[in-house]
């Protein structure tokens, strides 16, 4: 069984270089996939904690927590806020394969956003808030597609591979990972050529800020970092270094989120991993 948590470390502007990380959200089952809403006020989170993979929401203390979809058994992930954080957007499996929907903040029933035969992953928001990415690979290959809020035909944004996407906060970029291939690409909004921005990391191991990206890295197996890539100058320099030892690995979902101050990141940690011993009576 693994046990990942919902940890906390001074992000960009944060004049607070605690050298300890605090643990944020957390409990006896998994609870991961942070994402601070637009406004600051609130923090949307994946959490097994009722049984199932469910969308939740907290208070950004990390407090007043509260379910939000109720599934049943379909493992919700993936929670992405609307501009205006009215709105989240998430994936989950139905039919045979995995869809984008969204929901009220405020709760209610969830609508579908995609069709087809084909999987779609990761959702993320226009900063016009008209729009949702999302990773499909509908057309046979994982690409990055974009469908209108309110309904209708989805265009593919990138031709030669794409996973995860989110726009740039001036909306005239699209950044985006590739399936399987380190690194960072861009492409503008309207389409157009694709450009290699990082060399790394991961596909879930980053996050858009306001001047560039902010990525996990590690100086070695054990000593894990957060580093920010400056879009002006084209330099990388290191935010935060973890205690070492410290887990990233084998987190699921996009692993980092900063707050909208950029005052601190949240991240998701893998604290304890093992298996439940259940006793059988008469087992033979």
């Amino acid at each position: 069984m693994a046990d990942r948590n919902i940890w906390r470390i001074p992000g960009l502007n944060s004049d607070n270089r605690k050298p300890t990380p605090e643990k944020w959200i957390a409990s006896t089952e998994d609870d991961q996939e942070p994402q601070f809403s637009p406004d600051g006020k609130r923090i949307a989170f994946t959490s097994a904690r009722s049984g199932t993979s469910e969308v939740w929401m907290a208070a950004s203390n990390g407090r007043e927590v509260a379910q939000l979809t109720s599934l049943g058994g379909a493992i919700a992930g993936s929670p992405r806020w609307s501009p205006d954080s009215r709105w989240i957007a998430f994936d989950a499996p139905k039919a045979g394969k995995t869809d984008i929907f969204v929901i009220s903040a405020e709760g209610g029933a969830p609508r579908l956003l995609t069709s087809g035969t084909g999987n779609n992953i990761r959702p993320s928001w226009s900063s016009d808030g008209r729009g949702i990415y999302f990773g499909s690979n509908r057309g046979g290959e994982w690409e990055i597609w974009k469908a209108p809020v309110q309904g209708g035909d989805a265009v593919q944004v990138t031709k030669a591979g794409g996973y995860e996407g989110f726009e740039s906060l001036d909306g005239k970029l699209v950044f985006y990972s590739k399936p399987k291939t380190p690194g960072i690409w861009s492409v503008p909004v309207e389409g157009g050529q694709e450009t290699l921005v990082l060399e790394k990391p991961g596909t879930n191991e980053w996050a858009v800020a306001r001047d560039g990206i902010c990525f996990l890295d590690w100086k070695d197996a054990l000593h894990p970092v957060v580093q920010f890539y400056n879009l002006r100058n084209r330099r990388s320099t290191i935010v935060y270094e973890f205690p070492q030892g410290t887990n990233l690995h084998n987190t699921a979902g996009t692993t980092i989120s900063i707050s909208p101050d950029e005052r601190w990141i949240l991240y998701t940690q893998l604290d304890q991993a093992g298996s439940n011993l259940v006793p059988v009576e008469n087992f033979r």
